[in-house]
């Protein structure tokens, strides 16, 4: 049976994994990804700026090979550094076609980090070129697990996250489903290998990193995400974010809204963190299936 827990704005927290995930991992997350979205979107507008779509759209990841003239496969660091401990990368090669099925995969491996014996992780996320603003985003996905293929057993292991969302520009809009393969901190009732989190971010100040206070998220446990296909679904409009997995409203969100057109996203990531995502597991493969992505516009 699913518990849920939600809060409102983010400084009601019950625990402190918010906090260790801005100071630990989600600078390097806000910087890197705000630097490989700029690049591609300069190389697909010729320096222009940023083309923004009121059109709908349904991809079914059937063929073998991803769209590039829609999608962008990220190159470069992914979130997560910790000095002399961890480092992350988005590595093209860990985005897989086939079976009907997109594959995002994730290693980690034992390494040099700075000077130091510390994790690398190599995982991937794709992009739209184009962004897009108020309506209703969907995917069917299964989040990370060990399962090496879609249909087949496997199990959340610790040093993950996966996760379908929309950003843009340092969280002027960010909105979530996030699941974190394992945490230490999750509310009280909540499983620590399978607690799905529903965030929004609104950052007015997008020159520089969003504060805490500009987060919102929820949190649903059992329904064991990393186990099975399950149909995410949000409904942003001005002022209200409904969020659905398989069809039931899991949670609905009023404050720290945003507004700005973002980018639909799919990113599976390496950890080395108790707070979030979990301590690493060196030499174990894990794999993020989507099946379909969608946005249709509100009317």
């Amino acid at each position: 049976m699913a518990t849920h827990w939600t809060a409102i704005p983010q400084d009601r927290s019950v625990s402190k994994t918010i906090d260790l995930r801005r100071t630990i991992g989600n600078l390097a997350w806000f910087l890197g990804l705000s630097l490989l979205v700029a690049g591609a979107a300069r190389g697909a507008s010729g320096g222009h700026k940023l083309q923004s779509s009121n059109s709908g759209w349904t991809v079914n990841f059937t063929g073998t090979s991803l769209n590039t003239h829609f999608w962008v496969i990220a190159n470069g660091r992914a979130p997560g550094y910790i000095p002399c401990d961890h480092i992350g990368y988005f590595v093209p090669s860990h985005v897989q076609m086939g079976g009907g099925y997109l594959t995002l995969v994730l290693t980690q491996s034992v390494g040099t980090v700075d000077t130091c014996t510390g994790i690398i992780s190599d995982g991937a996320e794709i992009y739209t070129r184009k962004t897009y603003g108020y309506g209703t985003y969907q995917w069917t996905m299964r989040m990370s697990s060990t399962a090496t293929t879609p249909t087949s057993s496997g199990t959340a292991v610790s040093g993950s996250v996966s996760a379908g969302f929309i950003y843009v520009d340092n969280s002027e809009t960010e909105i979530d489903f996030e699941f974190p393969g394992y945490e230490e901190y999750v509310p009280t009732g909540d499983d620590p290998s399978d607690t799905l989190y529903m965030v929004n971010w609104l950052n007015p100040s997008p020159s520089s990193a969003p504060t805490d206070s500009e987060e919102t998220y929820s949190t649903v446990s059992g329904l064991s995400v990393a186990v099975g296909f399950h149909t995410y679904k949000f409904v942003w409009q001005p002022g209200e974010i409904q969020y659905y997995v398989d069809g039931t409203l899991e949670a609905t969100h009023t404050t720290n809204v945003p507004s700005a057109p973002a980018h639909f996203m799919m990113n599976h990531w390496g950890t080395d963190n108790v707070n979030w995502g979990g301590v690493a597991t060196a030499n174990v493969t894990r794999y993020f299936y989507i099946q379909s992505a969608s946005y249709t516009p509100l009317p």
